[in-house]
């Protein structure tokens, strides 16, 4: 949704605003004559905006479900993550507009959008994608219902394909092991940043935003404050996936490990004349940005190719962490927390059925309680 602003005299501007098509199809528009300096125009021009997006202007044409999608997507923006972002106006863009961008709102059913949803699956769509379709679809509309543009939302009847749970197969030690000696060889900072989500159990983008100011070597201690997400051709800086930081113990072996990537880091800076300074990034580039996490996932593909372990992950070494601590025995607060989970719920929800071990102790508990005197006898078949 966009507007203009147009000189018409002196201290006299034209203020225009799309609004969207009459039943002829003919584009209307909102206009305003705006007395006094550009900075008037442009205040103005920011009001009639607001208007518009709030369905104002909306009685004045039939709204579209292209247009609805256009104002939905200015207000998402500045509510949701750079990277949902993208998703959504993929989808949008790819799916949404073309069955239905030309459908007026009101006019929308929930079997239109089942129709969509059965022509995507048809197509090949994974199940997931369908659902992200209706994500799109459902809360675009319900933000029209808020606007009094339609009285009940047609996605609420709708029915998307079933989540299903994806089946988690952590790598083993000696596979996390085997990525890290090769990161290592081909490249020591990549070793390192291996080795820091394996033992910290930190997302990509939040190793990649750790500066050495986040990291007391002395204490053992590593606070996982924010991350990095990259979105066209921007990185941007934003918090984590659920909004609070986090503290995290690493142990001598990871201490050790830190001291001398700081120390090659900072022989660096000197070979370019410059001090290192405190607040560089653990894993940045020659001109001191931070590593971007897309590229760490490609650089991680190749490598995982060479050692043919097609099928393992760069995410996966957090789903290495919460299985290893879960087996041990690690509390589930334990695990969440260094996940960077918000409720232990999540974790649970996630990871309970991935500690096979675990829930074999457990059988074996319970089968030593009723072992006793009150064991039944075992009858022959």
């Amino acid at each position: 949704m966009r507007g203009s602003i147009q000189k018409r005299g002196r201290q006299s501007w034209r203020v225009k605003v799309y609004v969207g098509r009459d039943a002829g199809g003919v584009k209307r528009y909102v206009c305003r004559t705006v007395r006094g300096t550009r900075r008037d125009a442009e205040r103005e021009l920011a009001r009639v905006l607001v208007e518009v997006g709030e369905g104002r202007h909306a009685t004045a044409a039939p709204m579209s479900f292209d247009e609805l999608l256009d104002r939905w997507l200015d207000v998402k923006r500045r509510t949701v993550e750079a990277n949902t972002m993208a998703s959504y106006e993929w989808i949008a863009r790819r799916y949404v507009r073309p069955a239905l961008g030309h459908r007026r709102v009101a006019t929308l059913r929930a079997l239109d959008l089942d129709d969509l949803y059965a022509e995507l699956h048809a197509r090949g769509l994974a199940p997931r994608t369908v659902r992200i379709c209706h994500t799109v679809a459902r809360q675009s509309l319900e933000q029209a219902r808020r606007w009094g543009l339609i009285a009940r939302n047609p996605a609420v009847d709708a029915t998307p394909p079933p989540q299903r749970r994806r089946e988690i197969t952590p790598p083993t030690v000696a596979q996390v092991q085997a990525l890290i000696a090769a990161a290592d060889a081909e490249d020591p900072d990549f070793g390192v940043y291996l080795w820091v989500l394996a033992a910290t159990g930190c997302r990509r983008g939040e190793a990649c935003a750790l500066q050495w100011t986040d990291v007391d070597l002395e204490r053992g201690e590593v606070a996982i404050r924010r991350s990095i997400a990259h979105v066209g051709d921007a990185l941007r800086e934003k918090d984590t996936k659920v909004h609070q930081g986090r503290r995290l113990a690493i142990d001598e072996a990871t201490v050790a490990l830190l001291r001398a990537h700081r120390l090659r880091a900072r022989e660096r800076w000197l070979a370019l004349g410059e001090r290192m300074p405190d607040d560089a990034f653990l894993f940045g580039d020659a001109d001191g940005r931070p590593w971007r996490p897309d590229v760490c996932t490609n650089r991680f593909t190749r490598l995982r190719a060479g050692l043919g372990l097609h099928r393992v992950r760069l995410h996966d070494l957090r789903h290495f962490v919460a299985t290893a601590l879960g087996e041990a025995g690690h509390p589930i607060a334990t695990i969440s927390g260094r996940l960077g989970h918000g409720d232990k719920a999540t974790t649970l929800n996630i990871y309970t059925h991935a500690f096979p071990a675990t829930d074999q102790r457990a059988a074996a508990y319970l089968g030593s309680l009723l072992a006793g005197d009150h064991r039944p006898a075992a009858h022959g078949g």
